[in-house]
């Protein structure tokens, strides 16, 4: 079991960690799953597609982007999305000061529904409108939303203001 990190805020904020960044929960610096082969396709792939969309639908779309929570946590989704119309500005460390239109959350293998889903209310909670989180492993995603706190699966990824419908097949597909 690896050993717990405890640092302050303002530590964890300068720090540039070697094997790839990490959460903050509460003054424990808590290490992510890192993708493999499957995780990383879709996260390249989605961040691809919302940059294409991005001159139409007026996007700014970031990966590996620490988010803050609140005072005690910020949180990496594995891709988020603005509207340009929003400031996507940074605190003085590059931490977006805004919550974003979309989070998407890639399952590896190692996650567990237990860690992820306090993750979803997180960003919601913070004023995120979309969640996704897409689960390659088992072929499944579940759409988060304001209206939908709780979750629906779902086979079509979407948003509204502006309407966005990517078929999960197409995401997954990647995988064959």
């Amino acid at each position: 079991m690896p050993t717990k990190m405890l640092m302050t805020v303002e530590e964890y904020l300068r720090t540039s960690f070697e094997d790839g960044d990490r959460e903050y929960v509460d003054g424990e610096v808590v290490e992510r799953n890192m993708g493999e082969i499957n995780h990383g396709g879709i996260q390249g792939f989605l961040a691809y597609l919302f940059w294409q969309m991005s001159a139409h639908l007026g996007l700014r779309v970031l990966t590996d982007i620490r988010i803050r929570i609140n005072s005690t946590r910020y949180r990496i989704p594995d891709v988020a999305v603005w509207l340009t119309g929003d400031k996507v500005e940074g605190d003085e460390y590059g931490v977006p000061l805004f919550a974003p239109f979309l989070v998407i959350e890639i399952f590896s293998p190692e996650d567990r529904m237990s860690r992820v889903k306090p993750k979803m209310k997180e960003y919601l909670s913070l004023g995120v409108p979309w969640v996704w989180l897409i689960n390659p492993n088992n072929g499944t995603a579940i759409c988060y939303s304001q209206a939908d706190p709780e979750g629906s699966p779902c086979d079509v990824l979407h948003t509204e203001n502006p309407a966005i419908e990517i078929a999960l097949e197409k995401v997954l597909e990647l995988q064959a």
